[in-house]
């Protein structure tokens, strides 16, 4: 399979591990296996899109961001995401950039199977493996 991801036990948290054929297709697989932590995605219909551009020093810190935001706006939004895009991931001096899109709707208890609150994605265990046709993530979620 050229994209998805696993879920590894972990203390009290849990061990993602996902891959794409490409960088911002990973960033993709990352978010949406974060989302599958919390609810089932299919019962979450991407009707309504949120813009999001996060900074980091490195790749660690870009992903770092990237899945905060996320989880971030289920709370600000009171939305669930089922949708996402990366539209640029862009590199100069300083820093990366990636600017995307998350898809989904106003939380609704009845309707969504909500799973598991995650408090943040944490540093723990972060590798980031890049080869020519696959990029692979492993991450640690704080639940």
């Amino acid at each position: 399979m050229n994209r998805g991801f696993n879920f590894h036990d972990h203390t009290a948290d849990i061990t993602i591990e996902c891959w794409a054929p490409t960088l911002k297709e990973a960033f993709v697989q990352a978010a949406i296996a974060t989302l599958e932590v919390i609810v089932d995605t299919s019962s979450v219909d991407p009707k309504n899109a949120v813009d999001i551009s996060v900074r980091g020093i490195d790749l660690n810190e870009l992903l770092v961001e990237w899945i905060g935001q996320i989880i971030a706006l289920i709370d600000i939004e009171f939305m669930f995401f089922s949708k996402f895009s990366i539209e640029t991931i862009t590199q100069n001096d300083e820093e990366y950039t990636l600017d995307g899109q998350v898809w989904g709707e106003t939380i609704d208890l009845e309707r969504h199977d909500a799973r598991t609150e995650v408090k943040a994605m944490t540093y723990a265990d972060l590798k980031i493996i890049t080869e020519p046709e696959r990029t692979t993530f492993w991450f640690t979620l704080d639940l």
